[in-house]
């Protein structure tokens, strides 16, 4: 069964390497990930800086998963020196390790947004963002099994070779990213959020193989669309509803998720938009969403003060469930939220906590 599945590891790194264009990583709780989601959200928070840490295993069940880390910092600045307007910067590492360690990919963003208040009392507010990356894929080669390596006796021989036009076992590049996003704090019982960006904008060269093979066309990574978008509801004084939604399209590839958590909120009489800082708001979250035809995730979430945790499962509703055994992937994410001193400002921010 481990060779088995190291062929297949094989066979599909193989379609990756040549004629097929690589796909994004992707989150299920993909809102607590914002510097990955949309760089427009930098520093679109109502305290002075956050940090995120974003863990993900996938098909657990199988003899080598996947996973994935991701952490950012930003932090919101000159809110006292722009009035109304504030500028957001941010840095986010991710790491992603696709099968038996075979191939990694370790990403470094660093992006800012400007923040541009269309009201008096920030309750609407305009965002775009930039982000430039640099990115770093590595293969080892002596991890994987290829067909051409399964002897006569229909076991695997190492000595045999590979007969793949391998080049080269890493390469990396740069990558600019950009997109908006608007904010609305319609009261203190409804907000809402609307974004979209735009990845990949110089569409890097990704291969490991000889020049001589395939197209140029066929080592260019394509743009990733994204949109998504959500809100919160206050039911009650203490009960609220949190919509969310997202699509992404890349090469061809849809992802769509959408769904929604209940919130049960206590402190601060549940409300979310007070002057000062929102951490001190505590609540716990249940919800469900559903990526089309592929999983439904089941998750939970807890703020209390300035940290939020959300634990999330994805269970496999597709063809491959068969494979995978139902399982898809468990995913834990941190935040923690902060200020720092400095001059009073004149009129609160109001921000969706996403």
């Amino acid at each position: 069964m481990q060779y088995f599945t190291r062929i297949l590891v094989g066979i599909a790194l193989t379609c990756y390497l040549g004629n097929v264009s690589a796909q994004d990583i992707h989150f299920s709780q993909f809102y607590s990930s914002p510097l990955t989601l949309n760089p427009a959200m930098t520093g679109n928070i109502a305290e002075h800086y956050r940090a995120n840490f974003t863990y993900r295993n996938q098909w657990a069940s199988i003899p080598a998963p996947y996973s994935t880390i991701a952490a950012s910092v930003d932090a919101s600045l000159l809110g006292c020196q722009l009035g109304t307007d504030h500028v957001g910067v941010g840095l986010a590492l991710v790491n992603d390790r696709a099968g038996d360690g075979a191939l990694n990919d370790l990403t470094a963003m660093l992006s800012a947004a400007y923040h541009k208040s269309l009201d008096q009392d920030r309750r609407y507010v305009m965002s775009l963002g930039a982000q430039m990356a640099f990115t770093q894929k590595s293969l080892n080669i002596a991890r994987l099994y290829f067909q051409s390596q399964i002897d006569e006796g229909y076991e695997f021989n190492p000595a045999l070779a590979n007969l793949e036009p391998f080049q080269n076992n890493s390469f990396n590049y740069l990558d600019f990213r950009a997109g908006g996003l608007f904010t609305a704090a319609v009261n203190e019982a409804v907000n809402l959020y609307a974004g979209a960006a735009y990845f990949h904008l110089t569409k890097p060269k990704e291969t490991f193989l000889l020049e001589d093979v395939g197209t140029a066309a066929d080592k260019l990574l394509d743009p990733r669309i994204v949109f998504h978008g959500g809100g919160s509801f206050f039911l009650a004084e203490k009960f609220s509803l949190s919509p969310s939604l997202l699509f992404m399209s890349q090469t061809g590839a849809r992802n769509l998720v959408f769904g929604t958590a209940f919130g049960y909120h206590f402190d601060q009489g549940g409300r979310r938009y007070k002057r000062g800082s929102s951490s001190e708001n505590s609540a716990i979250y249940l919800g469900g969403w559903y990526r089309l035809d592929d999983a439904i995730i089941f998750n939970i979430g807890i703020d209390y003060q300035a940290f939020k945790f959300g634990f999330s499962y994805d269970v496999n509703v597709s063809d491959l469930r068969s494979a995978s055994l139902g399982q898809g992937a468990l995913e834990l994410t941190l935040s923690y939220s902060g200020r720092m001193s400095e001059c009073k400002r004149r009129t609160p921010t109001y921000c969706p906590r996403f």
